[in-house]
Formats: C-alpha cells, sequence, structure tokens
C-alpha cells in the first residue's frame, strides 16, 4: 500500500527526532487546540459534508492519506501527461498552517506524514472544522472573516460556493477564468451532494422494506 512508506517516514521521524517536522506538527495542533469548539454556528455540519464530498470523499476510509488517489494520480500523469490532485482534507490543512506550496515530492511525503501524525492526534471533524477557519478563499477572503463574506454575498447554495472557494479562489477581477471555473465548480459539488442524497433515500428505503 501506498502509506508504507509514509509510517516508515514516521518512524524515522520519531526516532531520529527530526525538529523541523515536529515542529510543523506542534504548529499544526497548537492551531486545532485553538479553535476547536470555536465558530460552530458557521462551520455547520452540511458546510463540511460539502467540504468532504468535494475534496475528500474518502474522508473516513484513510488516515491522512489517500492511497486510491495517489494512485489515481499517477495513472492520470503518467498516461495522460495532466497533474490531478490527490490531496486529503488533512494535508490541505498542513499545507495552508505550513505555508509550504513548492512543488516537489519531498514536500509532499513531508506533507503527507504530517497529516497521518496529526490524524493520529485529533478527529477528522477537528481537523476539517479548522481547515475551514483557515483557509484561502480568495483576494481579502480568508478564514472565518472570508466565510462570513461569502454568506452575505450569497442567499442560495452557500455552502457550495465556500467549499468552491477552496479549489478556486476569488481573484481581483470578479469576471476573469477563475470565476468561470468557480461557477462550474458550485455546480459540479451541487450534483455531488444530490446525488449522495439520493443514495441515502435509497438506502434508507431498502431498510424500510427489509
Amino acid at each position: 500500500m501506498c502509506t508504507i512508506p509514509i509510517y516508515c517516514g514516521i518512524a524515522i521521524v520519531k526516532l531520529l527526532n527530526y525538529k523541523s517536522i515536529i515542529s510543523d506538527l506542534e504548529k499544526c495542533a497548537a492551531v486545532v487546540n485553538y479553535l476547536q469548539g470555536k465558530h460552530k454556528s458557521e462551520v455547520t455540519d452540511s458546510l463540511l459534508r460539502a467540504l468532504v464530498v468535494a475534496e475528500d470523499h474518502r474522508n473516513s476510509m484513510h488516515y491522512g492519506v489517500d492511497p486510491i488517489a495517489i494512485l489515481r494520480s499517477i495513472k492520470v500523469r503518467m498516461l495522460e501527461g495532466k497533474r490531478q490532485g490527490a490531496s486529503t482534507i488533512e494535508q490541505q490543512f498542513v499545507r495552508t498552517i505550513t505555508a509550504r506550496y513548492e512543488k516537489s515530492p519531498r514536500r509532499k511525503v513531508r506533507e503527507q506524514v504530517l497529516a497521518v501524525m496529526l490524524s493520529s492526534k485529533f478527529s477528522k471533524g477537528d481537523i476539517a472544522s479548522c481547515y475551514l477557519k483557515v483557509a484561502y478563499y480568495g483576494v481579502s477572503l480568508v478564514g472565518i472573516k472570508g466565510m462570513r463574506v461569502l454568506r452575505a454575498d450569497s442567499q442560495e447554495f452557500t455552502n457550495e460556493i465556500i467549499v468552491a472557494h477552496l479549489k478556486y479562489p476569488r481573484s481581483s477581477n470578479p469576471e476573469g477564468i477563475m470565476a468561470k471555473k468557480h461557477f462550474i465548480r458550485v455546480n459540479h459539488i451541487k450534483m455531488l451532494l444530490a446525488r449522495e442524497k439520493a443514495c441515502v433515500l435509497l438506502a434508507e428505503r431498502d431498510l424500510t422494506v427489509l
């Protein structure tokens, strides 16, 4: 499995007392500890659901790193020559807090190691909630304050709009290509949520029949 090297990396970090990674882990943990329980009325269950569906739909099946997404990304890269994201919510949170965005295998592995280590300390709900509270949503739109602006600007599908800004942040040009991509992303998230709801209703109907 793709996660085996990650766990080996964690063992090495602990064995060698790798101070740089340990320092970043402490930094991430401090943010989660500080934000836990805050802004509950704004980071709703429905918003968290939209985040998981859009960004990491196997979130409940992994421990910070998604091996299936990694293999899919490698396949697309090799066969189509395209880059495709495989980051989990935990990895995105780590990237935001550590502010490491360099495109290198070393940074990616480091991020994965930190994501798994962080997952051993906190629940997925806490990490996902804290990610939304510190995420970058666009120009002058950061964290809770950014979410508040987006909620004030939109009357419908607010959750989808907020989550879509994670992939396509608002730019200084509201009519630019990023805005068009954002519109498509919002509709895609709406479709994913509708599909998930339909599956839940079918499952509940089948249980009722039984």
